[in-house]
């Protein structure tokens, strides 16, 4: 029980029901000492208490923090009234309620979003009574005078603004203001959390970790495909990858999650490892490579240098995955994992960021690749004659000749790679642990929008909260691509413009 008194203070008394005395628990000043609490009231769920005091103030507090005994905070403060608060009618379905002054003016608030919706003056001399309808469609106030009004309410969104879809919010029971994303949960009495932020996060996070790790192994392979390669090899790997553009997302996601992430799971230290092993290696192989005699070098055919560098390749792979236990556990005792938890950082999920940037990045290489590929191979070969003629060697014509040529081509990729990461489902619901933190370590998980439309939308009331905030988030996701698209083109268009004078 809640006991507000003059002199602006709420005590907390616990009522045993046993015959034993209640007892003193805990105190808060809920207003300026010497202003008396004139109105209190349990909101749904019986965790957040609204405040009404003798000056109009309207305050809503809960308690929050860490540990088992934890303070009560007042976390909002709503449109007060000009007179003392008589009245306070919380609703029964949600956590909007409705306030009473002695003056006879009604206004109703939520408190989430710290909002008064509107201020009613019914003429009543004064309000003995207040209740809000049990659908939170009408409410009756009845005067001092025995008078009855009834009013019809129709508010069917209260708890989403821009400032819950974007804001710092302070929820009910948190330690403080944080975004958060949370649609439902095991009670009516749960408070939904329907911050965009998380997703909004989770979307970029995903699409820069696939466009990490597609993107230069893509644009690279377009390089080596088109200058490189003889016509052979080019005959071969160009359809092969372009191919590989026709597997199903939801195969990818079903090989993400339940191969790939339990290997990485075991042997990640190795897998970490091959990203600095192979081109360290790949550099060292090219390098003697070159050392050979130039005699030798003219009667090897060209698909030879392509298996070397397979071989090397796989080789440094296969070193990275042995060394990679031997070292962790010469550092990491007991693990790798168990190390990042220890020591304070956001510890490992097995479903995490750098499952889906191998699996999206998959996905997106060949489109990446052909396109590059096909902008490379467009270039003149009278630019390439004339800058091997001047003796410069066929890695510098690739760079500072016929890459700059292509350069509105890639670019061109690259932003459809973009669009192909930053949409994706499949491979983000299956793989990524499904988790709306913030957080940019790749060894937690995240959730995109498009992944929490597939996740939310199947359970989502027709036409209720959850629905239009989902397809508010899809009409986000749209412009975000539409925009960044549009400036892409923009950009194309000026580099191919500069380009096209050479």
């Amino acid at each position: 029980m809640l006991v507000g008194d003059t002199q602006g203070q709420v005590t907390e008394w616990r009522l045993p029901g046993d015959g034993r005395p209640a007892t003193r628990y805990d105190a808060f000043q809920a207003a300026p000492e010497g202003i008396a609490i004139t109105a209190l009231s349990f909101l749904l769920g019986d965790a957040t208490v609204a405040v009404g005091d003798a000056q109009g103030r309207i305050s809503a507090w809960f308690r929050a923090g860490e540990g088992q005994v934890r303070p009560w905070v007042r976390a909002h403060l709503l449109q007060p009234h000009r007179s003392a608060v008589v009245r306070i009618a919380p609703s029964q379905r949600d956590r909007q309620f409705l306030t009473a002054d002695v003056q006879g003016n009604v206004a109703l608030h939520q408190p989430t979003s710290e909002r008064t919706f509107f201020e009613l003056a019914t003429g009543l001399p004064g309000v003995a009574d207040l209740v809000l309808g049990p659908k939170a469609d009408g409410f009756a106030v009845l005067g001092t005078g025995g008078e009855l009004l009834v009013y019809g309410l129709k508010n069917p969104h209260p708890e989403v603004s821009s400032a819950i879809l974007f804001g710092r919010v302070w929820y009910e029971g948190h330690p403080g203001p944080s975004h958060a994303w949370q649609s439902t949960g095991g009670s009516d009495d749960f408070e939904p959390k329907l911050s965009l932020v998380p997703l909004l996060f989770g979307t970029a996070k995903g699409t820069l970790y696939a466009l990490l790790f597609s993107l230069p192994v893509a644009v690279l392979a377009a390089i080596y495909t088109a200058e490189f390669a003889g016509p052979r090899v080019r005959g071969v790997v160009k359809p092969t990858v372009e191919i590989m553009a026709s597997l199903p997302s939801v195969i990818l996601g079903f090989l993400a999650g339940l191969w790939l992430a339990p290997l990485l799971a075991r042997e990640l230290v190795g897998v970490l490892l091959i990203f600095p092993l192979t081109p360290v290696a790949v550099a060292l192989a090219a390098w003697g490579w070159h050392l050979l005699p130039e005699r030798f070098l003219r009667r090897v055919p060209r698909q030879f240098e392509l298996l070397l560098l397979t071989l090397v390749i796989l080789l440094s792979i296969g070193l990275a995955r042995t060394l990679g236990p031997v070292l962790e556990a010469l550092a990491f005792p007991a693990g790798f994992p168990a190390w990042l938890q220890r020591a304070g950082g956001p510890g490992y999920d097995q479903r995490n960021s750098l499952v889906v940037g191998f699996a999206m990045g998959f996905a997106v290489i060949p489109l990446i690749f052909t396109i590059c590929e096909d902008a490379l191979a467009a270039v003149p070969r009278h630019l390439r004659a004339g800058s091997l003629a001047l003796g410069a060697s066929r890695w510098q014509t690739a760079v500072r000749v016929v890459l700059p040529m292509a350069l509105p081509g890639i670019f061109s990729a690259a932003m459809i790679g973009f669009g192909r990461a930053i949409g994706e489902t499949m491979i983000v619901l299956m793989a990524a642990g499904n988790t709306p933190i913030m957080d940019w370590s790749p060894f937690n998980g995240m959730r995109t929008i498009s992944a929490n439309i597939a996740v939310e939308l199947p359970e989502a009331p027709y036409h209720g909260t959850l629905y239009r905030v989902l397809f508010l988030s899809g009409l986000l996701l749209f412009a975000a691509t539409f925009c960044i698209n549009t400036l892409a083109e923009l950009v194309r268009q000026r580099l191919r413009d500069r380009y096209s004078r050479l």
